[in-house]
C-alpha cells in the first residue's frame, strides 16, 4: 500500500476555532453597537441639558437686582440655609449633620478664638448654631445674672427701623439658656440708666465640649429682618475676668452694623418655574458661592411600561421611578459642573444617587451680569428615558443575536453531520478492509485530508499495512518451521539409512547417537511450542500468593549457579523483606527464561548478575550479564513473539523467539514491566523488571516487629 501525502489546509481544531471565533463575533458586535448607543446617548443628553441651563440662564443676565449679594459687595454676609426637617435644640449637633460641612468660620488673628456658624430657617422659626472655641470657659457668676464679664455670644438682628438689638448669651453652665437685653434710659438730670430685660422668645441651648462649647439658639422669624450677626467674646482669667479677645460675623462693626441675610428668592422662583415643568426635572439657582436662591421641580418622574415577556422582564430588571435624592431641600450645591459654570464656562456631571438605583446628570451655566459671573443655574435630570431607550435597544439586540445563534446552529449541526459522515464512511472502509478471518483483504484507500480525521484514516491505513506484513510474517513461519525440522529429519534419515548398511555394531554406534541427537532437536522444538501455548492457559488458571520475594530468589540463584555456573545475586534492597504476591511456578519459569538467556550470549568466564532493588513504592528484579549488545532496530520488538536476534546457525539449539515472549506475558500478569537496555560502560545487556509493592502487604511488613 503506497503512502499518501496530506494536502495542505486547516486542522479539525483550527476549524472548530474559527467557527467559536465566528460565533464570539456576534455578542462583540452587539456589545460594541451597545457602547456607541450609550456614548451617543449620554452626549446628546448631557448637550440636552446644558442648553436648557442656557435657556434657564437667559433670562437672569445683566439682572442685578435678582442677585443683590454681588462678590464687590464689602460687607459680610449670612447664608441662610433651608433646613429639611425640624431641629431639637439641645446643644449637639446631631440634627446639624447635614450642613456642618457648610458652616461659615470666623476666628481672630491668632486663631485660638472664634467659632463657626450655620443659620437655619425651618418653617416659622430661624435656627443658630454655633460651635464656639475657647481653651478656657469662663461662666458667668451666680449672684451677677446679667454680668458681661465672662465668655459670653451677642446675637445682634435689625429691628422695623433697621436699628441694631443686641441679645446677650452669658452662660452660668451647661443646659437651657435665656438671652437678655439692655435698656438705656435717662432720668430727668439727664443720668443714664441700665435695666435688664429677659427674653422668653429666643431659647439657647449650651452644651460644652472638648475645645469650647456649642450654642443652639432658637428665634421666631418675626424677628429676624434682613441682617443678623454674631459676636464671642473670650474671657480666661477668672481674676480679672478681662476680654482676651473678639471675634464677630462683621468684623469689629457687628455689633452696631451687622451683615446681609442672603436666602432663597421668590422672584427668582416664578422666573425659573416655566423652565422646569418638564416632569423629573429639578432647576436651582445659585449665588456666586454655590448658594442656593432658588429651586424649582423634581426628579421623580413615572416611567414606561415593564418590558413584555417574562424572559425579558427577569432579564432587565425594572427602572426605579423613586431614589434617594441627596439634593433635596440643599442650601448650597457643590460639584465640577458648579464649580466650572461660577468660573464661567458651562459643564456637565454624572453621579448616581446614594443608592445607587438612578444615574443623575446635572449641566450647570454661568449667570453673568456684564462680564462678572453674580451666578449660575444647574438643571438636573435622572437617566430614566435613556434607560428605557437602552433597554429597548437591548431587546432588540438580544431577538437579533438569538437569530444568528440559531442560524450558527444549524451550521454546527451541519458542520457535525459533515464530520460524522466522514467517520462512518472512514468506519466502513477500515471494516471492508479486513476479512471475516481477521485477514488483511486491501482496498482501503487513506483519506488525503489535512485535519485529524485525515490523519486518524492514514494512520488505519498503517496499521493495516504493518498488520498485512505481520500476517505475511506468520504464512512464512510454516516454512521456517519446516527448515528448522528439515535438518533434524534428514539427520535421522541419513543415519537410519547407515545404520541398515553398516555391518558392525561398532559402525552403527555415531549413527544412533547422530540419530538421537536429532529426534532430541525434533523433542525440544516440540516442547517450546506446546509450551507457549499452554502458558495463556496456565495463566488463566494461576493463583497468586504473598511470598518473601528475597529469599525465593535467592534459592532460584543457588539452583541457577548449580546449572550455568557463575551466577551472583546483588541485593540493593535494604534490610526489610519485600514481600510481594506471586505465582512462584510462573515467576520461576520467567526467571528460567532470563538466565537461560543471558548464559546464552555472555561472554565466556564472565557472570551473570541478578540484582535487586527497592523503594517504598516499588522493587526492581534485574539479570545482566556482558556480552553482544542489542541492535537499536530491535528495542521495541523484543518482547515480541517469534523474534530472535541469533544468528544463523550459530546456535546449538533451536529457537522460536518465544523466551522473552514467555517473559513479557508472565510480567503482565504480575502487573510489572519488561524492559532491555544496553550496559553502557562494561558492554552486554541488562534485563528489567519493575514490580509496584502491594500497599496492604506494604503496610503488613512495616508493622510487623
Amino acid at each position: 500500500m503506497e503512502a499518501v501525502t496530506a494536502r495542505r489546509g486547516f486542522r479539525l481544531r483550527a476549524q472548530l476555532l474559527l467557527l467559536s471565533i465566528a460565533v464570539l463575533a456576534v455578542p462583540y458586535a452587539g456589545i460594541e453597537y451597545v457602547r456607541e448607543l450609550e456614548r451617543y446617548l449620554r452626549e446628546s443628553f448631557s448637550a440636552s441639558l446644558s442648553d436648557a441651563a442656557r435657556a434657564v440662564a437667559g433670562p437672569l443676565h445683566n439682572q442685578p437686582q435678582m442677585f443683590p449679594f454681588s462678590p464687590a459687595a464689602s460687607e459680610r454676609t449670612l447664608y441662610v440655609h433651608r433646613l429639611r426637617h425640624a431641629i431639637q435644640p439641645d446643644g449637639y449637633t446631631d440634627d446639624w449633620s447635614d450642613y456642618l460641612g457648610w458652616a461659615e468660620s470666623f476666628f481672630g488673628s491668632d486663631l485660638k478664638s472664634g467659632f463657626r456658624l450655620i443659620v437655619g430657617r425651618y418653617q416659622a422659626n430661624y435656627h443658630l448654631l454655633l460651635q464656639v472655641q475657647d481653651d478656657n470657659v469662663v461662666w458667668q457668676r451666680a449672684d451677677q445674672p446679667d454680668a458681661l464679664d465672662n465668655d459670653h455670644v451677642v446675637l445682634v438682628l435689625g429691628d422695623n427701623y433697621g436699628n441694631p438689638v443686641r441679645y446677650h448669651f452669658a452662660p452660668a453652665g451647661p443646659g437651657s439658656l435665656r438671652p437678655f437685653t439692655y435698656h438705656y434710659t435717662q432720668d430727668e438730670f439727664r443720668f443714664e440708666h441700665r435695666s435688664t430685660e429677659f427674653i422668653t422668645n429666643i431659647h439657647g441651648e449650651l452644651q460644652q465640649v472638648a475645645d469650647g462649647f456649642n450654642l443652639e439658639v432658637t428665634l421666631p422669624a418675626s424677628m429676624v429682618h434682613e441682617r443678623l450677626g454674631v459676636e464671642s467674646v473670650d474671657v480666661d482669667d477668672e481674676t480679672s475676668r478681662r476680654a482676651r479677645g473678639v471675634v464677630s460675623t462683621a468684623g469689629g462693626g457687628a455689633l452696631d452694623r451687622p451683615g446681609q441675610l442672603v436666602q432663597a428668592s421668590s422672584q427668582l422662583v416664578q422666573v425659573i418655574e416655566r423652565f422646569a415643568d418638564v416632569p423629573g426635572r429639578r432647576v436651582w439657582v445659585l449665588d456666586e458661592r454655590g448658594r442656593v436662591l432658588a429651586s424649582a421641580g423634581n426628579l421623580e418622574k413615572p416611567q414606561a411600561g415593564k418590558p413584555s415577556g417574562l424572559l425579558y422582564r427577569w432579564l432587565l430588571p425594572p427602572i426605579p421611578e423613586s431614589f434617594a435624592d441627596d439634593l433635596a431641600g440643599s442650601s448650597r450645591l457643590h460639584g465640577t459642573e458648579v464649580e466650572r459654570a461660577l468660573a464661567g464656562q458651562v459643564a456637565a456631571r454624572w453621579r448616581s444617587s446614594p443608592d445607587n438605583l438612578a444615574i443623575i446628570v446635572s449641566a450647570a451655566a454661568p449667570v453673568l451680569n456684564g462680564d462678572a459671573v453674580q451666578g449660575a443655574v444647574v438643571v438636573e435630570e435622572s437617566t430614566g428615558t435613556l434607560q428605557v431607550l437602552q433597554r429597548e435597544a437591548m431587546i432588540s439586540l438580544f431577538n437579533k443575536t438569538l437569530l444568528v445563534f440559531v442560524l450558527l446552529t444549524a451550521m454546527v449541526l451541519a458542520f457535525a453531520t459533515r464530520l460524522s459522515l466522514r467517520l462512518r464512511r472512514l468506519s466502513d472502509a477500515a471494516e471492508a478492509a479486513i476479512d471475516a478471518h481477521g485477514r488483511v483483504v486491501g482496498g482501503f484507500m487513506p483519506a488525503s485530508a489535512a485535519d485529524e480525521i485525515g490523519d486518524l484514516s492514514r494512520t488505519f491505513g498503517a496499521l493495516l499495512t504493518r498488520l498485512q506484513e505481520y500476517h505475511r510474517y506468520l504464512e512464512s513461519l510454516a516454512g521456517r518451521l519446516s527448515h528448522e525440522l528439515r535438518t533434524p529429519i534428514a539427520v535421522v534419515r541419513s543415519s537410519l539409512e547407515h545404520v541398515a548398511q553398516a555391518a558392525g555394531a561398532a559402525e552403527q554406534a555415531p549413527y544412533l547417537q547422530r540419530a538421537l541427537e536429532g529426534i532430541e532437536r525434533l523433542t525440544l522444538l516440540v516442547t517450546r511450542l506446546s509450551e507457549a501455548a499452554r502458558l495463556d492457559l496456565a495463566l488463566q488458571q494461576a493463583r497468586s500468593e504473598p511470598l518473601e520475594v528475597k529469599e525465593f530468589i535467592g534459592r532460584c540463584v543457588a539452583g541457577y549457579g548449580m546449572a550455568f555456573g557463575n551466577v551472583e545475586l546483588q541485593d540493593h534492597s535494604g534490610p526489610e523483606p519485600i514481600v510481594h504476591p506471586i505465582a512462584a511456578d510462573l515467576f520461576e519459569q520467567m526467571l528460567d527464561k532470563l538466565i537461560a538467556n543471558a548464559a546464552d550470549f555472555r561472554l565466556p568466564g564472565t557472570p551473570i548478575v541478578v540484582g535487586l532493588a527497592a523503594d517504598p513504592t516499588s522493587w526492581i528484579l534485574t539479570v545482566a550479564n556482558q556480552g553482544p549488545t542489542l541492535p537499536e532496530s530491535m528495542a521495541g520488538q523484543l518482547f515480541n513473539s517469534m523474534v530472535s536476534v541469533r544468528p544463523e546457525g550459530g546456535a546449538r539449539e533451536p529457537h522460536l523467539g518465544l523466551g522473552l515472549y514467555i517473559v513479557r506475558l508472565i510480567a503482565e500478569f504480575h502487573r510489572a514491566r519488561a524492559t532491555a537496555a544496553n550496559l553502557p560502560e562494561q558492554g552486554g545487556v541488562c534485563f528489567s523488571l519493575a514490580f509496584s509493592r502491594d500497599p496492604v502487604l506494604r503496610a503488613g511488613v512495616h508493622a510487623a516487629p
